[in-house]
């Protein structure tokens, strides 16, 4: 069951009082249920087709125009308990001058901070002053959460100097799934955002167009951080396979040594176990020490020759 809350906007960074005239009213809720497009469509007069966008299941940021109004649906970090960040969920909005209706369907910790300022009295004045605060806090907490993955990626650079480990190609992957599910949002929430901030209708008069073109500037800059993060993931995957290939290599190597200095004295002793007449040393008391002799340097020969054409 959904929860509708309206707030009364006072101009002044609260909500109004008594017989005060409200500088607009924000309307959100978190919808689980089919009685919120009947409250949309019946009560809030939402056109059918922006009921839809408001209660879809799976959106992609994005900015449309409507005759009455503006759709703009954006992307924030998932903080809620048991949850991954990098599952994004979808914020949408719809601005028509006089309210601003924000949907979502898991909480957002931007609309819950928003909500306990305009409690305090110091949250946005006006609706439009709401929108910015909303896009600049989605902003601001994805930041955080690219700088987390950023300084993730360098700890696994240093473990990567301190040897190898096989564990570490686990975590790559995921921090690597991690950045392509975050750039599938921001890339297109940045278009939209850039697209906004070109609109010049009257209904958009208290936007600030510098301040979202500076919201575009920063998750452009974002984009580029997760770029270079997913290439610095790479580049760690890369160097991870070579150490370990080399490794396995060089174990390889070591055994092809022991295997071929072995192989000849495995020969000798083998000779010497077949139970026939003639062999030497049988009746000898000294025949296991000359045998002894033997393999030794054989082996001795066959090391200083491996050593000689550098093997190792």
């Amino acid at each position: 069951m959904s929860t509708r809350q309206g707030i009364r906007l006072d101009g002044s960074g609260g909500r109004v009082g008594p017989h005060q005239k409200p500088a607009g009213t924000w309307i959100r809720f978190n919808w689980e249920d089919a009685d919120d497009r009947e409250w949309l469509e019946r009560e809030a007069g939402v056109d059918e087709l922006v009921a839809d966008s408001l209660l879809a299941e799976d959106t992609r940021p994005r900015v449309v125009e409507h005759d009455n109004g503006l759709l703009l649906i954006l992307r924030g970090v998932n903080l809620n308990a048991g949850s991954r960040p990098e599952d994004m969920i979808s914020l949408r909005l719809w601005f028509d001058g006089e309210r601003l209706i924000s949907t979502s369907r898991f909480p957002l910790r931007t609309v819950e901070g928003i909500v306990q300022q305009l409690e305090q009295g110091t949250g946005p004045a006006t609706l439009a002053d709401l929108m910015m605060a909303l896009m600049e806090g989605l902003a601001e907490r994805t930041d955080e959460l690219i700088e987390s993955i950023e300084e993730e990626i360098d700890e696994l650079e240093a473990q990567l100097l301190d040897g190898a480990d096989r564990k570490l190609r686990g975590r790559i992957g995921e921090i690597r799934r991690t950045i392509i599910v975050i750039r599938r949002y921001l890339a297109p929430q940045r278009d939209a955002l850039a697209r906004l901030s070109s609109i010049n209708r009257p209904l958009l008069a208290g936007l600030d167009g510098r301040r979202i073109r500076e919201q575009a500037d920063a998750l452009t800059r974002l984009v580029e951080d997760l770029d270079m993060a997913r290439e610095r993931g790479a580049m760690i995957h890369e160097q991870l396979l070579t150490r370990l290939s080399d490794q396995l290599n060089a174990r390889m190597y070591l055994l092809s040594i022991v295997a071929a200095i072995f192989l000849p004295l495995g020969f000798v002793t083998g000779l010497f176990g077949i139970n026939v007449g003639g062999m030497p040393w049988v009746e000898t008391p000294m025949g296991f020490w000359w045998v002894m002799l033997v393999i030794v340097g054989i082996g001795a020969g066959l090391g200083i020759w491996l050593k000689r054409r550098r093997w190792f």
